[in-house]
């Protein structure tokens, strides 16, 4: 999983990046009622926001997973943390930290790539509108996928059965 966040990260970028010719030099960066734009700023600044806003969310995601393990357990919130803080089980909470963190990682890339790719074609729209059908389409899966997440995200941290424990 830490490998396809990485990607992702990276194809975030570079489609960032490319946007920057493709542009006009007045951009629509924020939309409103009927997806008509309500929100301008030059080119270089939106692509400079974009691109810091990618780096700031990579960084979020990938460096609290690389030093989780030498983080003190009173900074650490998690379901049932009585049981997976334990020194025998939190190699294992560790692991799953790290996958469902870059997991969510991956998913919030593909909704930025697709604000991003849905905000191109809004600018180089006559008149510059955003297409609503697919901003909400993205926008409800993104949530959906959000709300799986958290509940697949407890479900890892339940108390083992007691058959499953001896097995651990």
């Amino acid at each position: 999983m830490k490998k396809l966040f990485v990607r992702m990260f990276a194809l975030n970028l570079v489609v960032v990046l490319i946007t920057l010719p493709l542009l006009p030099q007045r951009v629509a960066i924020h939309f409103g009622a009927g997806g008509l734009a309500d929100g301008w700023a030059p080119r270089t600044v939106h692509v400079l926001l974009m691109a810091g806003l990618q780096l700031l969310l990579f960084c979020s995601f990938f460096l609290p997973a690389l030093v989780m393990p030498r983080v003190p357990s009173k900074w650490v919130s998690l379901p049932n943390r009585d049981y997976w803080l334990q020194p025998a089980h939190w190699p294992r909470a560790i692991a799953k930290i790290r996958y469902f963190m870059w997991q969510f990682g991956v998913a919030l890339f593909v909704f930025l790539l697709a604000m991003t790719l849905l905000t191109l074609g809004a600018n180089l729209a006559k008149p510059v509108r955003l297409h609503l059908p697919l901003f909400w389409t993205a926008f409800v899966a993104f949530i959906l996928y959000t709300m799986r997440w958290t509940f697949m995200f407890i479900r890892a941290f339940r108390l083992p059965s007691e058959r499953s424990a001896g097995e651990t």
